[in-house]
């Protein structure tokens, strides 16, 4: 039997985010998992405006980097989740780059990194949802599966649960989408 526990938000645990940023000579990073796929080719990450800092960086700069983390990086992204840009130097937190997006720092570990540019913001009540475009993907090689695309089994992202506040891991596959239902039987 099912119980209504009210309005609570149901769908965590969601992937686990580095945002980076850079504007001018200061680069950022915040820990981001209010994300989500708005279609095949854009996503979202969704930021509470009390990150003063990163949102007026983005605003400014249109462009950002999504990278998954995995566990070796969990501490150092948490702590972009605590510690405030506005009075923190976080540009040395984690090893990056630049590609063609200058804007977008690339965390050279992450398993899967994205630059990305934003084509649209909307404003939810106290949180700035970004609307992005990825215009390059980078991924580590031993993360890749046969096909070259993303294994997700070998990236191992950490996703985030908020009604208990954890971190956990991503499982093992326990099917094919497309297939399992082919064997339902009514």
């Amino acid at each position: 039997m099912q119980k209504d526990i009210g309005s609570v938000m149901g769908l965590y645990p969601t992937p686990a985010t580095v945002v980076g940023v850079k504007d001018g000579d200061k680069v950022n990073f915040l820990v981001i998992a209010h994300v989500g796929v708005v279609d095949h080719g854009h996503l979202l990450v969704s930021i509470d405006k009390a990150h003063t800092l990163t949102d007026a960086m983005i605003k400014n700069v249109n462009e950002l980097s999504v990278s998954l983390i995995n566990k070796d990086m969990l501490v150092r992204a948490d702590y972009c989740g605590i510690a405030k840009g506005a009075t923190t130097d976080k540009s040395t937190v984690f090893q990056h780059h630049f590609e063609e997006l200058k804007n977008a720092p690339i965390i050279d570990e992450a398993p899967v990194s994205m630059a990305c540019r934003v084509i649209d913001q909307i404003e939810v009540g106290n949180f700035t949802n970004y609307i992005l475009k990825p215009e390059h993907t980078y991924v580590q090689e031993e993360c890749l599966n046969e096909r070259g695309k993303i294994d997700y089994e070998k990236a191992n992202p950490v996703l985030f649960e908020f009604q208990s506040a954890k971190y956990l891991s991503v499982g093992k596959v326990i099917g094919r989408c497309w297939v399992e239902g082919k064997n339902y039987e009514q």
